[in-house]
C-alpha cells in the first residue's frame, strides 16, 4: 500500500511469484517496484524445466501485455490486454471477461435440464451477496453477506466447518495446494452430498 500517510493511496504489486507446474516447469514471475520515478507494473519472469534450466524470458507490464524475450531485439507478445469496456467504472474495472467471471449463463446448465447445474453448490458464483453488489443492490447484498458469514460462525462454533473436498494444503506453506480427485466424479453424480454454503 502506497501514501498511507498522504497523497492517493494505491496498491503497488511487487515481490516475487513462483509458479509450479505438474509437469515440474516453474516459472519465477517478479514484480519490480516502480519507486520514485520509474514505470510502474513491470514484471519480468524466468521459465524453468525440471533439470532447473531457463527455457525462456519473458518481460512487459502485468495490466498492458507481456511478451517472450527471443533475443536482444526480438519479443513475441504472448497477452496483450483488451480495451476496457465502456461501463467499466460502474464494475470496478473490470475487463469484459472479468464481467462475465460470476455468471450463471445456460452453457452451465446440464443439457435439457432445467435445474441441474454443472457447477457444485459451493461455487462462488451462487453466493447471493455477490449477485446482490452486481446487481447495484447494496441493501441486500450487505443482509446477505451477513447471513452467509453468521451461518459460516455457527458452522465452526457447531465444528462442522467444510473442509477442501478436491484440494489438499501441501508443504509447510499457506499457498501451496495439490488436487486431490474425484471433482469430476462428483461433477458426473450431480454433486450429491456437497453441503451449501450460501
Amino acid at each position: 500500500m502506497r501514501n498511507i500517510v498522504a497523497g492517493t493511496k494505491y496498491l503497488e504489486h511487487v515481490g516475487t511469484l513462483s509458479v509450479k507446474g505438474s509437469n515440474r516447469h516453474r516459472c519465477d514471475i517478479e514484480f519490480k517496484e516502480a519507486g520514485m520515478w520509474g514505470s510502474p507494473n513491470i514484471v519480468t519472469a524466468s521459465v524453468f524445466n525440471p533439470n532447473g534450466r531457463v527455457e525462456t524470458r519473458l518481460e512487459g507490464k502485468w495490466h498492458e501485455q507481456v511478451s517472450r524475450i527471443i533475443s536482444k531485439n526480438q519479443l513475441e507478445v504472448l497477452w496483450r490486454a483488451s480495451e476496457l469496456p465502456p461501463q467499466a467504472g460502474d464494475y470496478y474495472g473490470f475487463t469484459y471477461w472479468g464481467i462475465t467471471l460470476n455468471e450463471l449463463s445456460d452453457d452451465l446448465r446440464w443439457e435439457g435440464e432445467e435445474n441441474g447445474w454443472s457447477i457444485p453448490p459451493t461455487d462462488s458464483r451462487w453466493r447471493p451477496d455477490q449477485r446482490a453488489m452486481e446487481e447495484g443492490d447494496m441493501e441486500r447484498a450487505e443482509s446477505e453477506k451477513v447471513r452467509v458469514e453468521e451461518a459460516q460462525r455457527e458452522r465452526r462454533k457447531a465444528d462442522k466447518e467444510v473442509k477442501p473436498r478436491w484440494f489438499e494444503k501441501v508443504g509447510n506453506g499457506d499457498t501451496d495446494w495439490a488436487y486431490r480427485g474425484d471433482y469430476w466424479k462428483a461433477r458426473d453424480e450431480g454433486f450429491v452430498d456437497i453441503p451449501r454454503l450460501w
